[in-house]
């Protein structure tokens, strides 16, 4: 897999994200290494995801999934369900501000205090200017049930963000949503293999208690076990001085 990289400076100090590393960048500045294909800072986080191989023929990848996954897939289309994609320039500010939205609803319905809407709408707009950003929805009517967000390489895209809202209380409704989640991973994927990427990266596959249920959702599309690990670097002295810095408004929630 090719490295994914995306640069920002703020205050005179430069800022990275290099997601894929095989080996320590140079550039001085904070360095967050993202699935590094190896261990590159000296407290660093490993990582279990799932690889589904989007080189293969269309019926070999969905011959992976489990027969239930593929009678839910078929099943959604009969629903009603429709999928939009939107990558890169696609992913304006309207659409952005529409999925920080829902996902910030999202966090709420499940009683955990909202996101850092500012935050992550500078994050995605950074990432879809550099062309490396995709959104994706599945809407019933006028209606989004479901919303995916990736980071796309050159070859690879990795799940980053995934939503979806149970409207009604009706346990048919739940399956429907269900349906779509599944429907929609599965035209995420043919989507991005037919723009050529040969890795679908399912964004982290958790062996903890309190994420059993998304792991074994995810399980079902029968991608490989794989293991990345995840880091921070600090070089040079204004480096250094900057996360300090960010360190201490950080412990005192300013």
């Amino acid at each position: 897999m090719k490295e994914i990289r995306l640069f920002e400076k703020k205050r005179g100090v430069l800022r990275a994200e290099i997601w894929y590393a095989q080996k320590k960048t140079d550039i001085r500045g904070i360095i967050q290494y993202r699935e590094a294909v190896r261990p590159l800072t000296k407290n660093y986080r490993k990582v279990r995801t799932l690889l589904s191989d989007l080189s293969l023929p269309e019926e070999e990848i969905v011959g992976k999934f489990t027969k239930n996954c593929r009678y839910e897939i078929r099943r959604a289309p009969r629903e009603n369900v429709e999928v939009f994609h939107y990558f890169g320039s696609e992913v304006t500010e309207e659409i952005c501000d529409r999925f920080v939205c829902y996902f910030d609803e999202f966090w709420r319905s499940k009683d955990v205090c909202g996101i850092e809407t500012d935050r992550l709408r500078h994050e995605i707009m950074k990432y879809a200017r550099a062309e490396s950003f995709a959104v994706t929805e599945a809407r019933i009517g006028k209606a989004t049930v479901v919303y995916h967000t990736y980071i796309v390489g050159e070859d690879v895209v990795r799940l980053y963000q995934s939503a979806s809202h149970y409207r009604l209380d009706e346990e048919v409704a739940q399956a429907v949503v269900g349906m779509a989640n599944r429907y929609l991973h599965k035209e995420d994927m043919l989507w991005f293999k037919q723009a050529g990427k040969l890795v679908y990266d399912w964004g982290g596959a958790g062996q903890r208690e309190e994420v059993e249920s998304i792991t074994r959702f995810k399980e079902a599309f029968g991608g490989e076990e794989a293991y990345f690990y995840d880091g921070e670097e600090v070089s040079g002295i204004k480096a250094r001085i900057f996360r300090g810095v960010i360190n201490i408004i950080s412990g005192l929630g300013i």
